[in-house]
């Protein structure tokens, strides 16, 4: 009897040769790969942790437009920096708003006019409760180079302003007519109206811009700015708040908001401005810094309503 074929057995060399083969070319490719460096591996280096600000961060900035060539009233802007907050809150202060300051009683223009930038530092504490930490005087320059760091804004213009169109909807504004509006004398409620106007549009441009590209060019228009304004602030002292300021508008979205100086015209004379003598409590939330007390109300004053915006 002739004897059977065991077909089973053929498989087992045809599948040992197929390993091999499969290891000896996959050593290639793998030697391959390493010669022109595919299979290198990169390591993404970690992030450095975040530094949160701290309530020692915060600051309150003075800053005066102070045109010397041109007769436009005088700009007083304060602005209350809360990085560990997220938020920028801005007052102005209208030029008219008179103070009594040891014996004697002025405007805050009066006070700037006749002692510079220290005499109305002191009138702004004695009469608002407000302390500055620093300030910056601005030239025409100076503002419209600040203007154009943060490249203009969409604003809605009063109706009646003199210059401007006289439309209800936003308006781009550049760096020429932000300035013509912040210092326009004409407005129907005078010095009242101006500053919040002022306040206003300063927050709406904070608020518009890129903050990526802010921080990006940060260093470099720091230095521009302390060139060409008259400031008390230091190098040594941005240096110390750098990384809170690039924390506030990295992780901020609409960081800018403002308060209303809430007063009343003067009696006898319109053409000043009172504050109430509950002024310091409005804003107490946001610019009180330990040690600062509010003006006491004057004999016969009685407090009034808070004002926000």
């Amino acid at each position: 009897m002739a004897k059977r074929k065991k077909k089973g057995h053929v498989a087992i060399p045809f599948l040992v040769a197929l390993l091999i083969g499969i290891l000896v070319i996959g050593g290639i490719a793998m030697y391959l790969f390493r010669l022109i460096g595919l299979n290198d591996v990169n390591v993404v280096p970690m992030k450095e942790s975040i530094v949160v600000p701290t309530e020692s961060d915060n600051m309150t900035l003075l800053f005066v437009l102070d045109e010397e060539s041109d007769p436009k009233p005088v700009t007083i802007l304060v602005a209350r920096v809360l990085p560990a907050e997220k938020k920028i809150v801005l007052l102005s202060f209208p030029s008219n708003t008179l103070c009594a300051v040891d014996g004697r009683t002025d405007t805050l223009a009066g006070y700037y006019t006749s002692g510079g930038i220290n005499t109305l530092k002191n009138a702004i504490q004695t009469e608002s409760g407000i302390v500055v930490d620093r300030y910056m005087i601005l030239d025409s320059e100076a503002f419209q180079k600040i203007c154009n760091i943060y490249t203009g804004v969409y604003y809605t213009v009063p109706s009646g302003t003199k210059g401007f169109s006289d439309s209800a909807e936003p308006q781009y504004l550049g760096p020429g007519q932000m300035e013509k509006l912040v210092t326009y004398p004409f407005f129907t409620r005078g010095e009242t109206e101006r500053s919040a106007v002022v306040a206003d549009i300063i927050c709406e441009m904070i608020n518009q811009t890129d903050h990526d590209r802010i921080v990006s060019s940060m260093d470099n228009n720091f230095k521009i700015l302390v060139n060409m304004a008259d400031t008390d602030i230091t190098s040594i002292d941005y240096s110390n708040e750098r990384t809170a300021l690039k924390y506030l508008y990295t992780y901020g979205k609409r960081i800018a908001s403002f308060r209303i100086a809430t007063g009343t015209s003067g009696e006898e004379d319109e053409d000043v401005f009172l504050l109430k003598s509950d002024f310091y409590q409005t804003v107490e939330d946001v610019f009180g810094t330990p040690g600062a007390t509010a003006a006491p109300p004057a004999e016969g004053e009685t407090d009034g309503e808070n004002g926000e915006e």
